[in-house]
C-alpha cells in the first residue's frame, strides 16, 4: 500500500520538478567524477606509454651483475614482451686509429618502446628502423666515424672480433640524459659479446632487462619478481628516474589529481545544498500526511524509496552524460595529440558510482531525519520546523564523506589530508568573516527606498543562508582561481626551462688547449653556449676525518663495512668556479670570495646523502692525491635546465693544479649542423651529445599535458558554475516570497531588480576577494610542497577575483531569478502554493 502511494507521490513530484534539483546535483557529481576520472586516466596512460620511449620499455630491471634468464622466461609466460641490453666500455680500432667507446649490446627485440633511428651514410637523413645490428655488424655514432676517420662499410676491430660498420646511430629512444656519459656509442648484437672476449672477470659491465605489456601483467610479474630481487638490482619506470621528463610527468599527474579532488569537493557541496533544499520543500507534504494519519514508519519508507529512485536515475543519467562527454573530449584530445588514447580502466566507473551513491545517502540522511520530525501542527503554523539547525553529527558525517571520497579518488592519504584540512580551515575562516561582514552591514546608514538599502537588508535577513552561500561562492571561486593560476605557473615554468633557443647539444672532453679555438669557432658562427666548466673526476673519501663506505662487489662476495660512514660509492664530476651558476640558488651559507681557501659548495640532496652540514670537512681523493675542503654553502640546483650542473663545486684554489677537461652546452640550429660536424672533424676527441630528440619528446609531452590540464580545468569551471546555480536555486522560494511582499507594499519593479542585482554583486565581490587572497596563500604552499615550483604571490588575482566574482555571481543570480521577476504577483502566489 505504502509503495503504491510512494510511487504516485514520486510521479507527481517528478512532473512538478520537485526532484530536479537533487537529481541534477547527484547526476552532476557522477558525470563530473566519471568524466574527470576517465579523461585523466586515458590521458595519463597515453602520456605514460609515450614517455616509456625514454627507457625503451614500460619497466626496466637494472643491475651491475648478470641477471638470471629465468626472469625473462617468467615474464614471457605472463604475456610480457622482453629485451636485453648489456653495456660496457672498450677500445675500438680502425687501422692506426683508436677510440674509447661505450658498447651497447642488444637483443633482437630491442627497443620495446620508442624508435631507433639510423643513417645509411654520414650525410644522409635519419630513418626509423625496426632492426638491430646483425651478427658481424656494428652501428656507430657519428662522432666515432669522425674519430676513427672511416666511412660506412669500413672494417673495425672490437676486442678479438672484426666488424663491419654498416650504419650510423642517429637516435636511441633510451639514450641516457647524462652529459658526462659517453656519446661514443657502439651498437652490436648481443650474440657477438662472446666473440669480442672483452668481458672478463672484474670488467665493469651493466645489465638491463626490458619489459613491456599491460599494467596488470607488469604488476603480476613484479609481485613474483620482488621477493627474488637482490640488493644490486633495481626495478624502475620512466617516472622513477631523475630527469626533466620524469619531473614533468609527476607534476602533471599531481595537477590532474588535484583538479579531480577539487572537482569532487565542488560536486559534494552541490549535493549537500540540493539535498537539504529538497527536504525543506517536503516539510508541508509531510505535515499534511501526518495530520491524515500517516505513521512515521510509512513516511520514512516513502521518502527512502524516493531517495533510492532518485539516486538510481541520477547515477545512470550521470554515467551516460559523463561517458558521452569524455568520449567527445578524448576524441578531440586524441586528434590534438596526434595519437589514439588507450581505453580507460574500470576504476573511473567504480569511483563515479560510489561518489553518487555515497553522496546521495550521506548528505541526505540528516535532512531526511529532520523531515521525519516535522510536527503535524505545521499545517496551521507554517513556520514550525523552519529553524531546524544543522547538527554537529550532520557536519561530521558530511566532512567524513568528503574525506572518504577524496581518499577513494586519489588513493593518497597525504594529499587527501592536506587538501581536506586546508579546505576545512578555509570554510571556518569564511564563516567567521561572513558573520563579521554581514553583522557590520547593520551599522551602515542607508536610506529607505534605496536599492542598496534593500540589498543590505536582504543580506542581513538571510544572514545564515547567505553565510553558506558566501562560503560556497568563495570556495568555488577559490578553487577556480587556484587551478587557473597553478596551470599558468606550471606551463610557464616548463616553457622557461625549454625556451625556443634552449641548448640542444653538449660538448664534452674539451682539453685546455682546445678551449680557446672551440670557443672562437662557436662564437664566429653564432652558436650560443653556456659557460665552460672544468671537470676533474674524484671521490669523497672521508667526512671530518672519518672514512666513508666504499662500493662493494656482491659478485666477489665482498661485505659492506657496516661501521663505515655512508658516502657515495662512485666517482663524482668535480668542478671549480668563482661565481654562482645562474641555474643554481644559494639556500644556505656564503658563496666563495677572492680569499676563499679549500671551500666546497654542495647541492642540497648531496648534503642529505652524505649526512653532513655547514662547517664539516670533506676529504677528496683524486688518483693518489687527497685534499680537504670545508663546506661553506648549500645550493638548490634546477636539474631540468639543459646546462651542466654539479653536485659539488669547489673554490678555484683547490683544483686548478689538476689536469681537467671542459664541458659546455650549445645551441645548434638546423642550418648549422654541417658547420658543427666540421668542428667535430677538427677535434675528434671532443664528444658531442645531441639532445635535440630529447627536447622534442619533452615538448611533445608538455603539449599533451597542457591540453589535458586545460580540459580538466574546463570541467572544474563548469562544476563550479553549477554549484553557484544550486546555491541560488536553494534560496529561490524565499526570494519569490519577498518579491510578492514588496510588490504588495508598492515597490517598483526597477527597485526590486536593482536590489537583487546588488545583493548578488555584494556576495560575489566579497566571495571573490576572500577567495583570491586565500587561494594565493594556498598556492604558495602547494607549489612548493606538491610541484617543487618557486612559490610567489599573484597580486593581479586580488583584483581579478573580486571583479570576476562579483560580475559572475551577479549575472548568474540575476539570470536565474529573471523569469521569476517577470511573473505577476498572482502567478508568484500560485508558484508558492
Amino acid at each position: 500500500m505504502w509503495a503504491k502511494l510512494a510511487l504516485k507521490l514520486f510521479s507527481r513530484e517528478f512532473k512538478r520538478g520537485e526532484l530536479t534539483v537533487i537529481s541534477a546535483a547527484i547526476a552532476l557529481a557522477v558525470l563530473t567524477v566519471l568524466t574527470l576520472s576517465m579523461v585523466t586516466d586515458r590521458i595519463g596512460q597515453s602520456i605514460a606509454q609515450k614517455s616509456s620511449a625514454f627507457i625503451a620499455a614500460d619497466r626496466v630491471l637494472a643491475s651491475n651483475h648478470q641477471l638470471p634468464t629465468e626472469y625473462l622466461q617468467k615474464a614471457q609466460e605472463q604475456s610480457l614482451r622482453t629485451a636485453k641490453i648489456t653495456y660496457f666500455d672498450t677500445m675500438l680500432f680502425a687501422g692506426d686509429e683508436m677510440q674509447l667507446g661505450s658498447v651497447k649490446a642488444v637483443s633482437d627485440s630491442y627497443p620495446l618502446k620508442g624508435e631507433l633511428k639510423v643513417k645509411t651514410r654520414l650525410t644522409s637523413d635519419a630513418i626509423v628502423t625496426d632492426e638491430v645490428p646483425k651478427t658481424g655488424e656494428v652501428w656507430l655514432s657519428e662522432s666515432v666515424f669522425y674519430a676513427l676517420n672511416i666511412q660506412v662499410g669500413s672494417q673495425v676491430e672490437l676486442g678479438a672480433a672484426t666488424f663491419t660498420a654498416s650504419r650510423v646511430v642517429a637516435e636511441e629512444p633510451d639514450a641516457p640524459f647524462n652529459v658526462f656519459s659517453s656519446s661514443q656509442r657502439i651498437l652490436i648484437n648481443e650474440r657477438d659479446i662472446d666473440a669480442t672476449q672483452v668481458i672478463q672477470p672484474g670488467s665493469r659491465v651493466f645489465y638491463r632487462q626490458l619489459y613491456a605489456g599491460e599494467q596488470s601483467d607488469l604488476d603480476t610479474f613484479y609481485a613474483w619478481l620482488k621477493p627474488q630481487m637482490k640488493e644490486n638490482q633495481q626495478w624502475y619506470g620512466v617516472k622513477d628516474r631523475q630527469s626533466p621528463i620524469a619531473n614533468s610527468l609527476n607534476r602533471a599527474e599531481s595537477f590532474l589529481l588535484l583538479a579531480g579532488l577539487l572537482g569532487i569537493i565542488l560536486a559534494a557541496v552541490a549535493i549537500a545544498v540540493s539535498a537539504k533544499r529538497y527536504c525543506e520543500r517536503q516539510y508541508d507534504p509531510v505535515a499534511m500526511m501526518k495530520t491524515l494519519g500517516g505513521s512515521r514508519a510509512t513516511i520514512r519508507k516513502i521518502y527512502l524509496l524516493h531517495l533510492s529512485l532518485v539516486c538510481t536515475m541520477s547515477v545512470i543519467l550521470g554515467l551516460v552524460i559523463g561517458y558521452s562527454l569524455q568520449m567527445i573530449a578524448s576524441d578531440y584530445l586524441a586528434q590534438s595529440m596526434g595519437t589514439e588514447l588507450p581505453s580507460a580502466s574500470a576504476k573511473p566507473w567504480l569511483i563515479a558510482v560510489s561518489t553518487g551513491v555515497i553522496c546521495a545517502v550521506m548528505f541526505s540522511i540528516k535532512p531526511l531525519l529532520d523531515l521525519f520530525d516535522i510536527p503535524p501542527l505545521r499545517v496551521l503554523r507554517r513556520n514550525l520546523g523552519d529553524r531546524l539547525l544543522v547538527s554537529k553529527i550532520h557536519l561530521a558525517m558530511s566532512a567524513l564523506t568528503v574525506f572518504l571520497l577524496m581518499w577513494l579518488f586519489s588513493n593518497n592519504i597525504k594529499i587527501t589530508a592536506i587538501l581536506f584540512t586546508s579546505t576545512a580551515f578555509l570554510i571556518v575562516v569564511l564563516f567567521g568573516l561572513s558573520k563579521l561582514i554581514f553583522g557590520g552591514g547593520r551599522k551602515l546608514g542607508l536610506s529607505p527606498g534605496n536599492s542598496w538599502s534593500l540589498a543590505i537588508a536582504s543580506i542581513q535577513k538571510r544572514a545564515n543562508v547567505n553565510a553558506v552561500q558566501l562560503i560556497s561562492f568563495a570556495l568555488a571561486i577559490k578553487l577556480l582561481l587556484f587551478l587557473i593560476v597553478l596551470k599558468n605557473d606550471m606551463i610557464s615554468d616548463w616553457q622557461s626551462q625549454l625556451p625556443a633557443d634552449a641548448p640542444n647539444s653538449f660538448l664534452v672532453n674539451i682539453t685546455e688547449a682546445e678551449l680557446e679555438p672551440i670557443t672562437s669557432f662557436l662564437a664566429e658562427r653564432d652558436m650560443p653556449t653556456s659557460d665552460f666548466y672544468p671537470i676533474v673526476r674524484g671521490r669523497v673519501n672521508a667526512v671530518n676525518g672519518e672514512l666513508v663506505a666504499r662500493e662493494v662487489s656482491l659478485e666477489d662476495n665482498e661485505k659492506k663495512d657496516e661501521e663505515a660512514r655512508s658516502g657515495i660509492g662512485r666517482e663524482l664530476n668535480l668542478t671549480w668556479r668563482a661565481e654562482l651558476p645562474k641555474q643554481n640558488e644559494l639556500i644556505d651559507g656564503t658563496w666563495f670570495t677572492e680569499n676563499s681557501v679549500a671551500e666546497a659548495s654542495l647541492e642540497e640532496s648531496m648534503l642529505a646523502r652524505l649526512d653532513v652540514e655547514l662547517g664539516d670537512t670533506l676529504t677528496f681523493l683524486i688518483g693518489a692525491q687527497s685534499f680537504d675542503a670545508k663546506i661553506t654553502s648549500v645550493r638548490k640546483v634546477n636539474w631540468n635546465t639543459l646546462k651542466p650542473n654539479f653536485f659539488i663545486i669547489l673554490s678555484p684554489d683547490v683544483l686548478q693544479s689538476f689536469p681537467a677537461t671542459y664541458i659546455s652546452s650549445v645551441r645548434v640550429n638546423k642550418d648549422q649542423k654541417r658547420e658543427f660536424s666540421e668542428l667535430l672533424r677538427q677535434y675528434p676527441t671532443v664528444n658531442a651529445i645531441d639532445v635535440e630528440s630529447f627536447i622534442k619528446q619533452i615538448r611533445s609531452t608538455i603539449e599533451q599535458v597542457s591540453l589535458a590540464i586545460g580540459f580538466v580545468l574546463a570541467i572544474v569551471v563548469a562544476c563550479g558554475a553549477l554549484v553557484l546555480i544550486s546555491q541560488v536555486q536553494a534560496s529561490l522560494g524565499e526570494r519569490m516570497q519577498e518579491i510578492v511582499i514588496l510588490r504588495t507594499l508598492g515597490a517598483k519593479g526597477r527597485l526590486i531588480k536593482n536590489a537583487t542585482l546588488y545583493e548578488f554583486l555584494l556576495l560575489g565581490f566579497t566571495a571573490g576577494l576572500v577567495a583570491a587572497v586565500v587561494s594565493d596563500v594556498a598556492l604558495l604552499i602547494v607549489q612548493k610542497q606538491m610541484f617543487e615550483l618557486a612559490g610567489k604571490l599573484h597580486p593581479h588575482i586580488w583584483l581579478i577575483g573580486p571583479a570576476a566574482g562579483g560580475l559572475f555571481v551577479a549575472c548568474l543570480g540575476y539570470l536565474m531569478i529573471a523569469r521569476t521577476m517577470r511573473k505577476n504577483t498572482q502567478g508568484l502566489l500560485r508558484s508558492l502554493g
